[in-house]
């Protein structure tokens, strides 16, 4: 259900995302809170995410299972109870990184690719 333009409520239960499907879009926490269980390899961890948090972002440098050699990766996050978010496109979030400074992506690739090899050996463990 809308509330206002990209601003959207999701009920007690009501399922954001699933990765099974491919995302295009996050979501800024705006009031509530999510649960996010991911299952990496043969790990599974649970977190609860709150207000003023993104859900979601982790598909702007995690992309589809298509090469084979991405971890095995499974996310689902379900509103724990009334949940207010914002959509904001994956598209868009790509858009304004590609506009930030050389020192910010670098520095945001860097940090994307530490992320990956931990997600990596997590799914190996």
């Amino acid at each position: 259900m809308s509330a206002e333009p990209n601003e959207f409520i999701f009920k007690p239960g009501d399922v954001l995302f699933d990765t099974e499907k491919p995302l295009d879009c996050t979501y800024f926490i705006l009031e509530g809170s999510v649960n996010l269980v991911l299952a990496l390899g043969t790990k599974t961890v649970e977190l609860n995410i709150g207000e003023n948090q993104f859900i979601g972002d982790a598909a702007v440098v995690v992309g589809p299972k298509t090469d084979g050699k991405n971890p095995q990766y499974h996310a689902i996050a379900t509103a724990c109870d009334t949940v207010k978010v914002v959509e904001i496109s994956i598209d868009e979030i790509k858009s304004e990184l590609d506009s930030c400074s050389p020192l910010l992506k670098a520095w945001f690739s860097s940090f994307t690719s530490r992320v990956l090899v931990v997600i990596q050996k997590l799914s190996e463990m």
